[in-house]
């Protein structure tokens, strides 16, 4: 089967902003970190096929949900839903916090996809990166390796996330950034 044919099974990768937190028991998370700074906190989860990061300073909130099959999630506090094909920007306000996010899909070759995953692997491995390697099933479906590196600021949180699928040879990459307006 030619790799242009194979079904681009993460394309349906969406990014989702909500003014409000999520609830946990929505995803399955396979990591999970926490930031707290003066000006903002943060919850950071890599979840199957994606990740979620929650960003609150004061009373505002914002929370960036990228996944490739969205679970049926609730409309209350949606801001924006943005379909992550080809290259995107984004930028909104919202309250006292500042968002902007590129995304960049690439449809890979087998070969140069393998390469690609091994040595985003062994990068994150070395940077001690948050990392969820999940391997194929035996009748080769599924299998993803996601990456999160963030970059803690005190008045900002940036985020590059690495998001590869292995039945559909692509390769999702974000970059994001959280600021707290200054007053």
């Amino acid at each position: 089967m030619s790799n242009r044919t194979k079904q681009r099974r993460c394309s349906g990768l969406t990014l989702m902003l909500y003014q409000r937190t999520l609830h946990p028991e929505l995803f399955k998370i396979h990591r999970a970190d926490q930031v707290s700074r003066r000006t903002y906190e943060a919850d950071v989860w890599l979840v199957d096929g994606g990740h979620v990061i929650a960003f609150t300073s004061g009373k505002n909130t914002l929370t960036e949900v990228i996944v490739n099959s969205a679970p049926t999630l609730t409309d209350r506090g949606l801001l924006q839903t943005i379909p992550c094909r080809g290259e995107r920007y984004h930028e909104m306000t919202s309250g006292n916090i500042k968002y902007m996010i590129s995304t960049q899909e690439e449809q890979l070759t087998q070969t140069l996809y393998d390469a690609s995953r091994e040595e985003i692997r062994q990068y994150a491995q070395r940077r001690e990166l948050m990392l969820t390697d999940s391997p194929q099933t035996p009748d080769g479906n599924g299998g993803f390796l996601s990456v999160l590196d963030i970059e803690r600021r005190s008045h900002e949180l940036l985020v590059q996330s690495f998001h590869l699928f292995d039945d559909s040879l692509m390769i999702i990459k974000t970059q994001g950034i959280f600021e707290v307006a200054r007053t």
